[in-house]
C-alpha cells in the first residue's frame, strides 16, 4: 500500500476552495498545431491534437518539472493493491456551472473504459464514487503507472452535459481556464478559447483570448512564427525546424521526453504480406535503413539513431542494444537472400504530410534490397486512428520515449494491443514479461524486465525504431523571454495556468 500522496499546500488551499478571485487575464496568446483538429472529444483522442484539448480540459493529475504526477483536479491518493482511492479538489465547478464530484468523475472514467481508445485506461475495470469527493478506481491487474495515465487524456475530465452531447466532437466543455469559443473559431483554421468566468482558480487565467491555428504545412507553420501570426509552434524534426533553430528572432526549445520514430509491421503473420511473417525478412529491412544519415537528411542533425523504444535518460535504456541493427547493406542482402522472399515483394504504407519525406527515404533503403513499399497520403491527424485498423499491413508512428514501459505491451504485444490491429499472439515470454513489469513500482525492479523485453523486441523485430527526436517548439523571441511560458512536460503544448499574452 501506498500512503497518501497530496499536493503542496497551495494545492491543498485550493482544493478547500480557498482560491482568489482576480480580474481576468488580458491580452493573445497564439499557438500553431501541425495536425488538424480531429475531435474535442479527449476519450476519442487517438493520436496528436491535445493542444486543442489543453485549454478546456483538466486531468486529475498533471506531470510537475521533473516529470512526476502531481494533483490537479484531485487532491491526493492512494494505492492498495487493485484500488486506487483518489480524494477530489472541492469547490470545482464546470463552465456550464455543473459541479465537479466523485460521481461526475467515476461517470467519465467508465465511459473512457467503455470506449477503450485510450492506452492508459486499459488496465481500469470501472470507477465509482465512494462519497462527493472520493473516486475509487478498480484496477484489472497491477499498474504502476496508473496514476501517470491519468495526467493525460484518460484522466481529462468532461462535464457531465458534453458527455450527453452527441456533437462532443465539437462542443467540448471541461474545467479548465478556458472555453471554447465556437462562433470565433473558423473550422479548419483556427481555434478561439476564451477565460472561463467560473474558474475555480481565476489568478492562474492571465489571457483575455488563447488561439489554436490547424497548420499542417510546415512551411505555412514557419511563415506565420516569422510574421507574428502565431507566438509558438510544434515541429518534428524537418528542414523548418532546422530553420527556426538558426533564425536570429526565433528559437527552437528542446522539450523534456523525445519522440521516438518507427516502423510497425503489423501483419507480422503475414495474413496479407506473408513477407512480414519471415524473420528474415523484419531484420532484413532492420539493417537496410541508414539511420545516420536518415538523421542528418531528412531530420537536419536534431535526431539521433535509435534501436530500442527508450531515450538514453530513461531507466529502462539498455546500453546493449545500441547498433543491434546497425545499417549494413551487405547483411540486410544477405537475410533477404536466405528468406523465402528472395525476390522482394510489394506493401503499403500509409502517410500524412508531415511524415511523407520520412516515408520517401525509407522506400529508398527498402527498395535497395528489393523491397517495393508504397506511399499512401491520408488525412492530416488520421494516421493513428488508421493504424489500429488492418487498413495497413504496416504503418509509421512517434512514440513518446518518456512514457511508462508498460504501454508497449498495450500498444503492440498484447493480441487486443491497440496497435496489434491482426491479432498477431504474442509469445509466452513477451507476455510474462509484461506481467512481471506490472509487479512493482521500484523502477530498479521493473527497469531490468523492461529491457529484457526490448531485447526480444529486437529480435522478433517487427517494431523497427529509427531514431529519436527532442519534443520541438519553435517561438518568437518575446516567446522565449516570457517567464510566464512553462512547457508541459513531455508534450508539445504549453501550460495555459499562469500563461500571459507576449505584449
Amino acid at each position: 500500500m501506498t500512503k497518501w500522496t497530496a499536493g503542496s499546500a497551495f494545492l491543498v488551499a485550493m482544493a478547500l476552495g480557498l482560491a482568489s478571485a482576480s480580474a481576468q487575464g488580458s491580452g493573445t496568446f497564439k499557438y500553431a498545431e501541425q495536425v488538424k483538429l480531429i475531435t474535442m472529444d479527449p476519450q476519442q483522442q487517438s493520436g496528436s491534437g491535445v493542444p486543442y484539448l489543453r485549454p478546456v480540459y483538466e486531468s486529475l493529475f498533471e506531470r510537475g518539472p521533473d516529470g512526476k504526477p502531481v494533483p490537479l483536479l484531485a487532491a491526493g491518493y492512494e494505492v492498495d493493491g487493485l484500488n486506487v482511492t483518489i480524494k477530489l479538489r472541492q469547490g470545482v465547478t464546470f463552465s456550464n456551472g455543473e459541479a465537479f464530484n466523485a460521481e461526475v468523475a467515476a461517470a467519465n472514467i467508465n465511459r473512457g473504459v467503455k470506449l477503450a481508445i485510450i492506452e492508459g485506461l486499459k488496465t481500469v475495470a470501472s470507477a465509482e464514487a465512494v462519497d462527493e469527493f472520493t473516486l475509487r478506481i478498480k484496477l484489472k491487474e497491477p499498474d504502476p503507472a496508473i496514476i501517470d495515465s491519468l495526467c493525460h487524456t484518460g484522466g481529462m475530465m468532461l462535464a457531465p452535459a458534453a458527455i450527453a452531447d452527441p456533437a462532443l466532437d465539437r462542443n467540448p466543455i471541461g474545467t479548465g481556464p478556458y472555453v471554447y469559443d465556437k462562433a470565433a473559431s473558423r473550422e479548419g483554421e483556427v481555434r478561439i478559447y476564451t477565460p472561463n468566468p467560473t474558474y475555480w482558480d481565476k489568478d492562474k487565467i492571465g489571457l483575455a483570448r488563447y488561439e489554436v491555428w490547424e497548420l499542417p504545412d510546415d512551411t505555412a507553420r514557419l511563415n506565420a512564427l516569422k510574421t507574428g501570426q502565431i507566438d509558438a509552434g510544434n515541429w518534428l524534426a524537418n528542414p523548418q525546424s532546422a530553420i527556426i533553430d538558426r533564425t536570429p528572432g526565433l528559437k527552437l526549445i528542446r522539450g523534456t521526453g523525445g519522440l521516438n520514430y518507427h516502423v510497425i509491421l503489423s501483419d507480422r503473420e503475414g495474413t496479407v504480406v506473408p513477407a512480414f511473417a519471415d524473420l528474415n525478412v523484419r531484420k532484413a529491412m532492420a539493417h537496410a535503413i541508414d539511420r545516420e544519415a536518415f538523421g542528418k537528411a531528412v531530420q537536419f542533425g536534431l535526431a539521433e539513431k535509435s534501436f530500442q523504444p527508450y531515450g538514453k535518460d530513461d531507466w529502462a535504456y539498455d546500453p546493449a542494444l545500441e547498433g543491434i541493427y546497425e545499417f549494413n547493406l551487405d547483411k540486410a542482402r544477405e537475410l533477404m537472400a536466405q528468406s523465402k522472399f528472395p525476390d522482394g515483394f510489394t506493401f503499403d504504407m500509409p502517410s500524412i504530410p508531415i511524415y511523407q519525406s520520412r516515408l520517401e527515404a525509407l522506400a529508398g533503403f527498402f527498395k535497395e534490397i528489393g523491397i517495393t513499399m508504397n506511399i499512401v497520403p491520408q488525412e492530416p491527424g488520421t494516421l493513428a486512428r488508421i493504424s489500429r485498423t488492418t487498413n495497413f499491413p504496416a504503418t509509421n508512428l512517434v512514440w513518446a520515449t518518456n512514457t511508462d514501459p508498460k504501454f508497449l505491451a498495450l500498444r503492440y504485444i498484447y493480441a487486443d494491443a491497440a496497435y496489434n490491429p491482426f491479432k498477431a499472439k504474442p509469445t509466452e515470454e513477451l507476455l510474462a514479461l509484461a506481467q512481471q513489469g506490472l509487479e512493482s513500482v521500484d523502477t530498479e525492479v521493473r527497469g531490468p524486465i523492461y529491457k529484457k523485453m526490448a531485447a526480444r523486441l529486437a529480435e522478433d523485430a517487427f517494431l523497427i525504431f529509427v531514431t529519436n527526436t527532442p519534443i520541438l517548439i519553435g517561438v518568437s523571441e518575446k516567446t522565449a523571454n516570457n517567464p510566464t511560458v512553462v512547457y508541459r512536460f513531455g508534450e508539445d503544448s504549453i501550460n495555459l495556468r499562469g500563461l500571459k499574452a507576449n505584449d
